[in-house]
């Protein structure tokens, strides 16, 4: 008989202790943001017929090979979701939504990628996105929900972009009816040097020319090349006027930027920190260029105006983007990052649990959050469990607390303590929120 595996799935993982506080702090500051813009959140199924990432336009048969698809028992072609946008597409689809319509949409989803150091088959993304805004407002917005996002994790972030439509009038002067591949080479220019690049394009009977101008990452040595009438000149152009204009100095064009998904069709973007350079609990540090583009990616997106007519909805210009919530916890975790548990410990010193569980009761209805020990230890062992569990503050009762009505407050990290009445919740409270 063969032994029992009852480990996770290869590529796959739990979050369990400290490790689940910092997934849900990072879940939850997001979602703050998201809210504070006006995002209302959607859920979606994580399984969808495969139908509808197959889609010519989507995802395209080929993504078979790369997601979780099977059939169920009625033979029905089926698939594990590998991102939100399409999802969002069939909803806008089928159903009368009031534009513009705004949702985020925080879960996991899964990809059948090769397991490897920080590339996992199930993670966990944060998608926001605007449907009904022709107008570039829509990716200016996107940006500022990005800054306030890394902000409320004292991160940093460093957005580059370009657009699909000036990558595309390039392509038609190089590629000659094989944009398509070309794009898809390109979108791995982060990842290989530029002979490998080449050498692709070439046997692809591409012109490997443009990587020499695409390499340059000038707009004016493109404009030469593709005309003042360019449309994507026009747009990067509008675009960086925009950024200026609402201080979004984190955002810059990169002509190596393609972005691999073929729904794109305006702006597209992609998120990188600064390579490591901010450590411990100092998250802000600065970062240049050359590093953010050895840094590790921890999102993207851009705009899909077609995505919703593909799947027999009215056309619909949108804009979206998608924060990668597992790549952004690996970073944290690195970096020596510890979420604190709000609230205290609480625990008695000869005094019965009953009257425990009678104070925590009181402080909760305050909005205190309370934890109260349930297997009577002493104070030393009290104290190393609270630490273990990122708590700041414990409260301890003993009789003399219990005749005068009062909680002992010991701030564990500096070793402070205050005895406060029972009766002055509002002050008890002030105390332990951090």
């Amino acid at each position: 008989m063969s032994e029992q595996n009852f480990q996770p799935v290869r590529g796959m993982r739990d979050l369990v202790g400290q490790d689940a506080m910092i997934q849900e702090f990072i879940e939850s500051n997001f979602s703050n943001v998201f809210a504070s813009f006006g995002y209302y959140p959607l859920y979606t199924p994580a399984v969808e017929n495969f139908e509808l990432f197959k889609v010519k336009g989507a995802a395209g048969e080929a993504i078979k090979e790369e997601i979780y698809y099977f059939k169920d028992k009625s033979e029905r072609e089926l698939a594990l979701r590998f991102e939100f946008t399409a999802s969002l597409a069939r909803v806008a689809a089928t159903q009368q939504l009031k534009m513009p319509f705004k949702r985020y949409q925080i879960g996991e989803v899964y990809r059948y990628d090769r397991p490897q150091a920080k590339r996992y088959r199930a993670f966990t993304q944060a998608d926001i996105d605007i449907l009904g805004v022709a107008g570039l407002e829509a990716e200016i917005e996107v940006m500022q929900v990005i800054r306030n996002c890394f902000d409320s994790l004292k991160l940093k972030p460093k957005v580059i972009f370009n657009s699909r439509k000036l990558l595309g009038e390039v392509l038609a002067k190089y590629a000659l009816g094989k944009e398509i591949e070309a794009m898809r080479i390109l979108d791995k220019m982060d990842k290989l040097d530029k002979k490998e690049i080449k050498i692709m394009l070439t046997e692809k009977g591409i012109n490997p020319d443009m990587v020499d101008l695409i390499e340059k990452n000038s707009l004016s040595e493109i404009e030469k090349l593709v005309g003042t009438d360019s449309l994507g000149v026009k747009e990067i152009k509008e675009f960086t006027q925009l950024l200026k204009e609402n201080k979004l100095d984190f955002v810059e064009f990169d002509a190596r930027l393609a972005r691999g998904f073929e729904y794109y069709t305006g702006i597209v973007f992609e998120i990188k920190l600064d390579n490591g350079q901010a450590k411990s609990a100092d998250f802000a540090g600065p970062a240049k260029r050359s590093d953010v583009l050895q840094g590790p990616s921890v999102g993207g997106g851009g705009r899909f105006d077609k995505l919703v007519s593909t799947y027999g909805g009215q056309p619909t210009p949108a804009v979206g983007v998608g924060l990668g919530v597992s790549r952004i916890f690996d970073y944290l975790k690195e970096n020596g990052f510890v979420v604190g548990s709000q609230g205290m410990y609480l625990f008695g010193l000869g005094v019965k649990s009953t009257e425990l569980f009678k104070i925590a009761d009181t402080l909760r209805t305050e909005s205190v959050f309370v934890e109260v020990d349930l297997n009577s230890r002493n104070l030393s062992k009290n104290i190393e469990f609270a630490q273990k569990k990122g708590y700041k503050f414990v409260g301890i009762v003993g009789e003399n607390e219990i005749k005068a009505n009062t909680i002992t407050i010991k701030n564990i990290q500096t070793s402070e303590q205050e005895t406060m009445s029972l009766n002055d919740l509002n002050k008890i409270r002030a105390k332990v929120t951090w």
